[in-house]
């Protein structure tokens, strides 16, 4: 196939729970553990490293729209989300939004190398917090897949955090730097 176009939507509504983990479950990190935390944190205490969870414990309503181009080697993919909620104290909900652009170009016969980039930001309210917050990042990677199961990749990232609190570790962070890393698919 030469091109190939896909447009996926999804909605996640829960009106009322003890606790709910969307946005706070073990698959919801980011790749740059430890990067935003103080020197006196350790791997155990901080397992959410690198999150951003908006504390929708109670009430979570979520849209999710991804559109996705494929044209020979050239992929584009997209991510428009807009989430509602409120942890169990508010009695206000509060909204986030995220946006993200993937850019990728797969080339070999099969396609085991790839260039890419990708900007994604999130901007919302925390609990407590009055003004809206956001995070923005911005990476390029290259990749291998020596096997179909077994991926070498490196990658270029930069993120800022944005008028986040005044005693929040987070206001004014920024980090930049190279990641590699290796992965194997069972």
């Amino acid at each position: 196939e030469l091109v190939r176009v896909r447009l996926t939507g999804s909605v996640y509504n829960v009106d009322k729970t003890t606790s709910n983990n969307l946005f706070n479950g073990d698959r919801t990190g980011s790749r740059y553990y430890s990067v935003m935390e103080n020197t006196l944190s350790t791997p155990a205490a901080q397992f959410t490293s690198g999150r951003l969870n908006p504390g929708f414990t109670n009430q979570l309503r979520t849209y999710q729209i991804n559109p996705f181009v494929k044209i020979g080697g050239l992929e584009l993919f997209g991510v428009i989300e807009k989430a509602e909620g409120k942890h169990n104290a508010e009695a206000d909900t509060r909204s986030w939004n995220q946006y993200a652009g993937d850019v990728v170009y797969r080339f070999l016969p099969r396609e085991q190398l790839y260039v890419g980039g990708r900007y994604n930001t999130a901007s919302g309210n925390l609990r407590g917090v009055a003004d809206e917050v956001s995070v923005d990042r911005q990476a390029l990677a290259a990749g291998w897949f020596v096997t179909p199961s077994i991926l070498v990749k490196g990658e270029y990232v930069t993120q800022e955090y944005h008028d986040f609190p005044s005693l929040d570790l987070r206001r004014g962070g920024k980090f930049n730097g190279f990641v590699i890393e290796g992965a194997i698919a069972f």
